[in-house]
C-alpha cells in the first residue's frame, strides 16, 4: 500500500470515531444532562416556598422513631410484626375488593374466601 493510502485511512478512523463520539455526547446532553438541569432548576426556584411553609408548619418530625427493639423479647417483636402484617394484608384486600365493586368487576374467589375468614361477613362492602 501506499503511504498516502494509510494517511487517507487513519484520516477516515479517527475522524468516524470523532463523528461517533460526537453523536453519543449530543444525545446524552440532551436526553440526560438537560433534562437533569431542568430539573434542579425547578427544585431550586420553589425550595425557598418549600423552606418557608416546613418553617411554618409543624416543628415536630413526621413520624416519631420507633423505640429500640435490642432488649424487646423476640416473642413480642414477632406478635408485632404478624399484627401488623394481618392489618396490611386485611386494608389490601378491602382496598381491591372496593376498586374491583367500584369498576364493576367480578370479585375474586379467593378474596371473597379471605374476607369470610377475617370476618367481613359477605365482604368489606355488604
Amino acid at each position: 500500500m501506499l503511504w498516502w493510502m494509510w494517511v487517507l485511512l487513519w484520516t477516515v478512523v479517527v475522524l468516524g470515531s470523532a463523528a461517533f463520539l460526537g453523536a453519543l455526547g449530543y444525545r446524552v446532553l440532551t436526553r440526560q444532562i438537560l433534562p437533569a438541569l431542568d430539573v434542579l432548576e425547578r427544585t431550586a426556584t420553589d425550595f425557598p416556598q418549600r423552606w418557608n411553609a416546613a418553617v411554618e408548619g409543624q416543628p415536630a418530625p413526621l413520624r416519631t422513631p420507633a423505640p429500640s427493639a435490642v432488649f424487646t423479647p423476640v416473642h413480642d417483636t414477632r406478635a408485632a410484626y404478624r399484627s401488623g402484617r394481618d392489618q396490611r394484608q386485611t386494608a389490601r384486600l378491602i382496598r381491591r375488593m372496593q376498586r374491583k365493586e367500584a369498576q364493576g368487576l367480578p370479585q375474586r374467589y379467593r378474596d371473597l374466601i379471605r374476607a369470610e375468614q377475617k370476618g367481613l361477613r359477605h365482604g368489606p362492602l355488604g
